[in-house]
């Protein structure tokens, strides 16, 4: 029986600078929730709100949600870590 689940997210953000005729940052976030049994996941991943829950979350990088067209881009390689450590929870 398993104590913990595991959720990947993978979440967009605000650009930092965008609308301010700067560059902006990477656009979209991928983490991993580890829930615990009995506990609903967060729909917003509060860091704050996870620890009174139980939950851990691991951020495992982000990218430009534009720039995914090879595995070697920063948002695939997060997915693709991300996916990795939910495997290796969930079994």
């Amino acid at each position: 029986m398993k104590n913990k689940t595991a959720y990947v997210e993978v979440r967009s953000q605000k650009s930092i600078g965008a609308g301010k005729g700067t560059f902006g940052g990477p656009d979209t976030y991928v983490a991993v929730q580890i829930v615990p049994k009995n506990v609903d996941p967060l729909v917003c991943l509060n860091r704050r709100n996870a620890k009174l829950r139980g939950i851990e979350i691991i951020h495992c990088g982000e990218g430009y949600s534009h720039r995914v067209k090879t595995s070697r881009s920063m948002l695939r390689q997060a997915m693709a870590e991300a996916k990795r450590i939910a495997e290796e929870i969930n079994g």
